[in-house]
């Protein structure tokens, strides 16, 4: 690999380092057990931040990922962010129950467009005590 590979906005960054910024997400609705597990098993190998999926998928990578540094994410209010507080709400103390490390919650896309900044606040739910690597 040539030094101009690695580089970003100028300085010299190893592919190593930027393996553990990469959330390695497999969000096809009709992706199968053995798609995500060759999802799981790349972040594994590479180092990977986490695997991020849909909700049905977190029980079978979280159990997978479980003790190590690979995370599990789960996609919240996926894709349109037009479910409702409440719903995301709910989806999001699902998926933390079956086990998931990390949400990436999907806002509401009409309101971010119509520049209603209350509808954005409302419609991101507190979803509980934000918990930091390690908790």
């Amino acid at each position: 690999m040539t030094l101009a590979a690695t580089r970003d906005f100028g300085y010299p960054r190893p592919p190593a380092l930027l393996a553990g910024l990469i959330d390695h997400t497999l969000l096809r609705p009709d992706a199968t057990r053995a798609q995500v597990a060759r999802y799981y098993a790349e972040a594994l190998a590479h180092g990977f931040a986490s695997v991020c999926v849909n909700p049905v998928h977190v029980p079978f990578v979280a159990s997978a990922l479980a003790g190590g540094e690979v995370r599990s994410c789960a996609v919240i209010g996926f894709p349109f962010g037009a479910s409702g507080a409440e719903a995301k709400a709910d989806e999001a103390r699902r998926v933390v129950a079956a086990g998931a490390d990390e949400l990436d919650m999907v806002i509401d896309i009409g309101g971010v467009i119509e520049g209603d900044i209350e509808r954005c606040r409302t419609d991101l739910p507190p979803c509980g005590q934000p918990r930091t690597a390690g908790s």
